[in-house]
């Protein structure tokens, strides 16, 4: 099968039918279900905008008629504005229970003393919203404070090649969502942000099916860092869900409260069922930040620029408590990296779960069979206790490896498989490192190349400790998915409880069960498990 084929077989088979919206296929809100191992929001899903007034000629309390464009728009002696006589700006300040209904382009900045303020409860959002067939179009920055505000079916875009719409959700913010619009900006500047730059706290946002691409200049010969979507320091629990992210100058996606200080000021940031390809640096990625969840996301088309290495998703600077689960990785330069820590944080766990990885090579031709730092599908340079468990991963340069000096690596039920013949199938290059690494469960072929310290040993017998070989680990299609297990897999039961203790650790941190296969089976704790991401489906029924 070609890469172009299993590559769109997998998408296909992650997405199902969940992701759509950003690309064509979205579920009603009332069928939403949060991707694997991520809680469901209490706000910013399923909340509905009152309708409108139905002959909308005088003005009506609580409904707000915005359009610019419109002949005789003003604000004047007009404080709500209707279809007939609309207002030329949103207000300011939005009391709860207020619907903006803002239509065509719109060309007023709302930034700094200018900012949009909800003051929405519960019982009461605020919805500023533009209209789903024709997405008013807003060319100048925004930023939103306040509570209980939705904002949707916008588009931010490009005003003149030097200003351009972008949209942030500014602390002190609660209880929020962007949804259903397109954010794109010019080479300079552009993107989607959740900050805390005033010393106060953005908690509870949701950022839902949302299309963010085109910000800054994916060709730019500088470190630009126009990130698609960025979240700042005090900032924590925010869902980032359902959204597609490409050609932005930065990563996809990336999460930074800039400095160990400020580490455990953003944390529980979930990042589910995302697509993010083709930007200028990574597709998903994490630095200082505290109970990162990477769930069920989708990252491919990435290559090396001179601001990174080409990376699917990975973090840096030591975040705390970072997962990868049930993601899937392609046609990048790197699978998943732990890049380095460079002491600028203080996380010292990171895990690795259930994703699939493959289509993981070198194009600009300076792999290095001679150290472990080469294109692998997970790397792991930073990091001190990294837990890999339950991957599968074929068709790469190197299975995993670490050219960290410190820390100690889980390697337990994976399979690797298709491995260049230059490359490793495990390449942990200190022995210190690769004393502390435990590894059981793990299924590899046709051979075994395993590097320790300098040291290459090859394996080819069908056993050697816990772990084994296998000419042929019996993948097949069932359904959409190539690199399932059949129910004769030469891998079936081949795994070990070493790592079970990643699933315990998962609830009881989130009280989430991520006991199951990336397409949701779940696991035979009372066999011997499957090794990998798939478990066989003649063992369990999806969930």
């Amino acid at each position: 099968m070609s890469h172009a084929r299993l590559a769109t077989a997998i998408v296909g088979a992650v997405l199902g039918a969940t992701l759509h919206g950003a690309t064509g296929l979205l579920q009603s809100e009332k069928e939403w279900h949060p991707p694997f191992g991520i809680p469901r929001p209490t706000f910013g899903i399923t909340e509905r905008a009152p309708i409108p007034p139905a002959d909308w000629v005088a003005p009506t309390p609580g409904f707000y008629f915005v359009s610019p464009s419109t002949p005789g728009a003003t604000d004047r002696d007009n404080p709500l504005g209707t279809p007939r006589v609309p207002r030329a700006t949103v207000p300011r300040r939005l009391p709860a229970g207020s619907v903006v209904e803002l239509r065509g382009r719109y060309d007023t900045e709302h930034t700094g003393a200018a900012l949009l303020k909800a003051e929405g409860t519960a019982s009461r959002p605020v919805f500023i919203r533009g209209d789903p067939a024709r997405p008013a179009e807003i060319v100048k920055p925004w930023e939103v404070s306040g509570s209980y505000v939705a904002v949707e079916h916008l588009r931010f875009k490009d005003r003149d090649g030097t200003t351009t719409g972008s949209f942030t959700f500014l602390a002190p913010i609660d209880h929020a969502a962007i949804r259903h619009s397109d954010v794109s900006g010019n080479r300079r500047w552009g993107g989607l942000a959740i900050e805390g730059w005033t010393g106060s706290t953005a908690a509870n946002v949701v950022v839902y099916d949302n299309r963010i691409h085109d910000n800054g200049d994916v060709r730019a010969n500088f470190d630009q860092d126009r990130h698609g979507i960025h979240v700042g320091e005090r900032v924590n629990t925010v869902w980032i869900v359902d959204n597609e992210m490409w050609r932005n100058s930065g990563d996809g996606i990336q999460i930074n409260a800039r400095r160990s200080a400020l580490q455990a000021s953003t944390h529980h940031i979930y990042v589910g069922r995302n697509v993010s390809h083709h930007n200028k640096q990574n597709g998903f990625w994490t630095k200082q930040a505290t109970d990162v969840i990477f769930s069920q996301n989708v990252a491919y088309a990435h290559r090396p620029s001179n601001s990174s290495l080409g990376v699917g998703l990975g973090f840096q600077y030591a975040p705390s408590r970072v997962w990868f689960i049930f993601n899937h990785v392609y046609d990048v330069e790197y699978g998943i990296q732990a890049a380095s820590d460079a002491d600028l944080g203080i996380g010292t766990d990171s895990y690795f779960v259930g994703n699939v990885i493959h289509d993981v090579h070198d194009s600009d031709n300076d792999f290095n069979r001679a150290t472990a730092w080469q294109n692998c599908a997970i790397s792991l340079a930073g990091g001190i206790n990294r837990h890999v468990v339950h991957n599968t991963i074929y068709d790469v340069d190197s299975g995993i490896c670490s050219p960290s000096a410190t820390g100690r690596i889980d390697v337990h039920n994976n399979i690797v498989f298709g491995v260049r013949p230059d490359g490793h199938h495990v390449f942990v290059e200190f022995p210190a490192v690769a004393a502390a690494t435990k590894g059981e469960g793990n299924v590899f072929g046709p051979t075994y190349r395993l590097n320790t310290g300098g040291s290459l040993r090859s394996f080819t017998k069908e056993e050697f400790g816990s772990n084994s070989v296998v000419r042929d680990p019996g993948f097949m299609r069932t359904g959409t998915w190539p690199l399932d297990l059949g129910s004769a897999a030469a891998v079936i039961d081949r795994g070990a409880a070493a790592g079970l203790s990643v699933f315990r650790v998962y609830r009881s941190l989130y009280g989430e069960d991520i006991f199951h296969d990336v397409v949701g089976r779940p696991r035979q704790s009372r066999v011997r498990l499957d090794p990998g991401a798939f478990e066989a489906p003649s063992q369990a029924a999806p969930r």
